[in-house]
């Protein structure tokens, strides 16, 4: 709690202040101003998850995300190995710089990747990737491998490799593909996730004469590895997409507990937003409300609200910086057309959910036209809003401070210390206030106040819970020699607030402009020494 520290801080400016000679000690009484503070609920939560409407009233709102599923999910290029190699079947006397071997009239110009759930794709454009090519020359001479990608293309130029291999050797090297602009459809164009490949053998020109010998040669693998795209086009498939069950977590209730709480509206709008150029139908199946302690589960009541969802398709920019214009729903949750009130009633820890999609439900509409970019996806938004107008018999809020005074012996010249509070009461309902000092085992060693002196009054207000004006309390906390010494031992103190809203009939109203103002001063007996 800040006002210690700073009353520690007076304490090590009086021991400076005094150093004379030793010569005697006496009790000095002083009344010193510690700290003031202006606050309201959001010192609790912080101020990002609430807003106010325009009659100024307070509203929990903000937004978690269910789903975000992008294109390195939906489809993967596997790594893919092609071997080549070229030997001879008798001893060939050979020259420099002489080709002897051509794939152009081989099989072996196109590569095809085995693409999982039915993907065919026709153009794909590297993110990040690399073709890692192992050489072994069993040729006691060095050889020469030229190597295109004739569907590969940087800027309109073919991926294009030339790489001498030592004479008796083996050589490994990596060409990155980044960038890279990927025709999928093979030679004759009518193909799918195929490109195609030209290549030669040929002695090396700075080489000598000699003979190949019987099964010497050349023998080549490429892999097409770690192959991230930034775009992908085609057909999709018909894949079955499941998310879930899992849960996302709502941390900023876990400081926060209540009795007999009743919400008097709530919402949750779920965004579902696609950034994929496919079609999908999709249902969020379940949906559950999870407290852990005490434990219970509530789970969403909303009909056919969130079932049989059509998802339509994305659309292309033509702007390389925002490609996608997205395709989005919104589907609007609420206290009129569900359970939902009990639902956040329940004060969750996590949101569980359960979603299942279906891509291209209608088959390959789109003619080998889906599309998905690098960091784009399905994603499903919950926006919750909660208007602060509610009725509880109390709500709790606890949170920690960390402290550590075992370096400050000012501590021990301190005979007697009382905390002053002043408060003034802008909320409609009454507070009471405890801190405990915890030690290094978490353990509860002392309190702050006295139970019954450590009520706040709530404001004066009308028939209708409006504050009409603040109310003005005034707490106390007696430190002696033995809860000084506590202090000492403290590691950290937990503050938990009870707020009494005792059930009234007219909900609460928690406005933008509600605050407590508290000023504390500490009345202090010094034991002073003179050096």
């Amino acid at each position: 709690m800040r006002f210690f520290n700073k009353s520690l801080i007076v304490f090590s400016i009086l021991s400076s202040l005094i150093s004379c000679k030793k010569e005697t000690s006496w009790d000095v009484d002083l009344a010193i101003p510690i700290a003031r503070s202006h606050l309201n609920i959001s010192n609790f939560f912080g101020d990002s998850i609430f807003q106010s409407d325009p009659t100024g009233l307070l509203h929990i709102a903000f937004s978690k995300d269910l789903i975000n599923y992008t294109m390195d999910s939906l489809v993967k290029l596997p790594d893919t190995t092609v071997s080549l190699t070229y030997t001879v079947p008798f001893a060939t006397a050979l020259s420099p710089g002489a080709q002897i071997f051509s794939n152009a009239t081989s099989t072996d110009k196109e590569i095809t990747f085995a693409v999982n759930n039915g993907v065919e794709l026709n153009k794909a454009t590297v993110r990040k990737g690399a073709l890692k090519i192992e050489y072994i020359n069993s040729y006691t001479q060095p050889l020469k491998f030229d190597y295109v990608i004739n569907s590969a293309t940087y800027w309109g130029a073919q991926l294009s490799i030339s790489q001498v291999v030592p004479g008796s050797s083996s050589l490994i090297k990596s060409y990155p593909l980044d960038g890279y602009d990927i025709n999928l459809t093979g030679i004759s164009g009518n193909k799918v996730n195929t490109l195609v490949q030209t290549y030669t053998i040929s002695t090396d020109a700075g080489g000598n004469s000699a003979v190949l010998q019987l099964g010497q040669g050349l023998k080549i693998k490429l892999t097409f590895e770690d192959i991230i795209p930034e775009y992908i086009q085609g057909y999709f498939g018909q894949q079955n997409l499941s998310f879930g069950p899992d849960s996302s977590a709502l941390g900023f209730l876990g400081n926060f507990s209540t009795n007999n709480l009743a919400l008097s509206q709530s919402s949750i709008n779920f965004r579902i937003i696609n950034e994929f150029g496919i079609e999908m139908s999709s249902s969020i199946n379940s949906l559950r409300s999870i407290k852990t302690s005490p434990p219970n589960v509530v789970t969403l009541n909303s009909g056919n609200l969130l079932q049989s969802i059509n998802v339509g398709r994305a659309g292309k920019t033509n702007n390389p910086s925002t490609p996608v214009f997205p395709w989005i729903k919104q589907i609007n949750v609420n206290s009129s057309n569900s359970n939902l009130n009990a639902f956040l009633q329940n004060l969750p820890n996590y949101l569980g959910y359960s979603v299942k999609a279906m891509v291209n439900p209608l088959g390959n509409i789109s003619a080998g036209n889906d599309f998905a970019y690098y960091g784009h996806g399905l994603k499903v938004i919950a926006d919750l809003d909660i208007p602060l107008q509610l009725s509880a018999a109390y709500f709790k809020l606890q949170n920690f401070s960390k402290v550590d005074l075992t370096q400050l012996k000012e501590l021990n010249d301190v005979n007697s210390c009382q905390i002053l509070v002043d408060v003034q009461n802008n909320y409609p309902f009454r507070a009471q206030i405890q801190g405990y000092m915890l030690n290094d085992q978490n353990e509860i060693i002392d309190s702050l106040f006295v139970p019954g002196q450590n009520i706040i009054e709530s404001a004066i207000t009308d028939a209708g819970n409006n504050v009409l004006n603040y109310v003005d309390s005034k707490l106390t906390a007696d430190f002696d020699k033995n809860k000084i010494n506590h202090l000492s031992q403290c590691k950290q103190i937990k503050f938990v607030s009870y707020m009494y809203l005792n059930n009234q009939p007219t909900p609460i109203k928690i406005t933008e402009d509600s605050y407590l103002d508290i000023v504390v001063h500490a009345n202090l007996n010094y034991n002073a020494k003179t050096k």
